[in-house]
């Protein structure tokens, strides 16, 4: 996964880029184990009032500008659906969208390892940039005695 290895109670299935926003969970809800992710779920704790537009970039460097790090695949992530998981001021927002496209869980063809932003779709104010990787919990083998 990448981010910092801290608990959560998100599943561990798919793919996840965390932001200083929120994260985004790439995944197929009706088959878990699928290399292919149907659709894009963002938590996040920040009130928003704006639309969101998320880019996959073609390539995973951070160090360059984002002009020159092509587009994947752009999807807007609408505000006024975005609804709250708990009534309290520290509650978790979450929404989930249909990818137009379902995108693939791999290296290489896949989105695994490329860079994504969020931004205001309104002014285009960049709100994160992250890489996208695995998220989910390795198998531990145990030693057959």
């Amino acid at each position: 996964m990448c981010g910092p290895e801290t608990p959560s109670n998100l599943p561990r299935i798919g793919a996840r880029v965390d932001l200083p926003i929120g994260n985004l969970l790439f995944l197929n809800p009706s088959n878990t184990s699928s290399s292919h992710a149907t659709h894009v779920r963002f938590h996040t704790s920040t009130q928003l009032d704006s639309e969101l537009l998320v880019s996959i970039h073609i390539t995973g460097d951070l160090s360059k500008p984002l002009a020159d790090s092509g587009l994947l695949q752009q999807f807007t992530l609408p505000i006024d659906q975005i609804s709250s998981s708990d009534s309290d001021s520290d509650s978790e927002n979450e929404y989930e969208i249909p990818l137009q496209e379902s995108v693939s869980l791999i290296v290489g063809e896949g989105i695994i390892g490329r860079r994504v932003s969020m931004m205001t779709r309104e002014n285009k104010e960049v709100l994160g940039e992250g890489i996208v990787g695995y998220n989910f919990m390795p198998t531990v083998r145990r030693p057959s005695l």
